[in-house]
């Protein structure tokens, strides 16, 4: 089994502490292309909405009946079918 020692000095002569900067340095940088691309975010979504815009909703009818004389004539029609009237 291997003997593994402890201390400073064979952290430094394992080259423990040059691994250790450039471990942190990649999360530094890591973390600072995350805070980057989420302060940019607003500015590449207003370009993405003015290229690709929302679908505009359809128009309201403006001719035609509305949903009161729709509904009247199908209960005129079932009244009628059921053998109502006079």
């Amino acid at each position: 089994m291997t003997d593994f020692q402890t201390g400073l000095q064979n952290i430094v002569a394992g080259q423990g502490v040059p691994i250790a900067i450039a471990g942190m340095t990649i999360v530094m940088v890591a973390l600072g292309v995350i805070a980057l691309s989420i302060a940019v975010m607003p500015r590449v979504l207003r370009w993405v909405a003015m290229a690709v815009p929302e679908p505009t909703p359809p128009l309201p009818r403006t001719s035609g009946p509305d949903d009161a004389e729709l509904a009247a004539a199908a209960a005129a029609a079932f009244h009628a079918a059921r053998g109502g009237g006079s």
